[in-house]
């Protein structure tokens, strides 16, 4: 980026500032106005508002639902803002708005979401997670760790563990599903057969060496995905590249892995 060039980050947030601004604009002439054309504004703001809805959706992506259905979710809870901000003097629609999309969307991870289903208090902790996640990476640059996120929320980092673990519980990932790229390994293989103990302690002490011998990145992105549980997103925000790329690179070392347990 050149110097005196506005950052990427800088450039979003003016053009979410403008959308904000002109839902707010159609919402203050509707509200002095009255049947077809107080209706006809309050869908154009509508229209206007679905940039901000759509960045509130991609925050919980890769939490089980679907994309295109998290954005028709935010998108109920924008029409319901729409319909029901009432501007006055001390108002604006961004305080109104923001917490009742995010607030559809959490409804629908609390109520339909869950195909195994935790304990409601985990369930509320996970909602505040995310909400703390998003401010302390605003703050700190960078995706909070555990520690960070359950000292903002003055709980224990075993409970924040806890609830980052139940995330699954959305959409389980299913045992039929390939691992690494591959077309024939599958989850379900992975998985050791009860009391196969010794079959376990023998592919984790195949894979030992190969772990420690993979470069430092490679191995802040193994224990990142699978031990701290973090999604391809928070960890490409963590090492500086794409969820793209760090998809590629997830790749690449399960088959590394693979293929040393293969050999074994």
């Amino acid at each position: 980026m050149a110097i005196g060039e506005p950052s990427r980050t800088t450039t979003q947030q003016h053009h979410r500032g403008q959308h904000a601004a002109e839902v707010e604009r159609l919402l203050r002439l509707a509200a002095v106005e009255s049947g077809s054309r107080r209706t006809e504004l309050v869908e154009q703001a509508t229209v206007a508002g679905v940039p901000i809805a759509n960045t509130l959706a991609r925050r919980y992506r890769h939490r089980g639902v679907d994309e295109e259905d998290l954005n028709q979710i935010a998108m109920v809870g924008l029409v319901k803002a729409a319909r029901g901000y009432r501007p006055g003097p001390d108002t604006d629609f961004r305080s109104y708005g923001l917490p009742t999309i995010r607030g559809e969307i959490l409804r629908y991870f609390r109520d339909q979401a869950w195909m195994v289903r935790p304990p409601r208090r985990i369930q509320d902790l996970q909602a505040a997670i995310s909400a703390a996640e998003n401010e302390l990476a605003a703050t700190l640059h960078r995706w909070p760790d555990d520690a960070e996120v359950a000292a903002h929320l003055d709980v224990p980092v075993r409970e924040v563990v806890d609830a980052q673990r139940a995330q699954g519980c959305f959409r389980p990932a299913s045992l039929d599903a390939t691992v690494g790229g591959s077309s024939s390994l599958t989850l379900s293989a992975l998985i050791p057969e009860r009391g196969d103990t010794y079959r376990l302690v023998e592919h984790v002490e195949s894979l030992r060496p190969v772990v420690q011998g993979l470069a430092p990145r490679d191995q802040l992105i193994l224990r990142r995905r699978f031990v701290d549980h973090r999604t391809q997103a928070e960890i490409g925000t963590e090492i500086g590249v794409s969820q793209m790329q760090v998809s590629r690179l997830l790749q690449e070392i399960m088959l590394r892995l693979r293929s040393a347990l293969l050999a074994a």
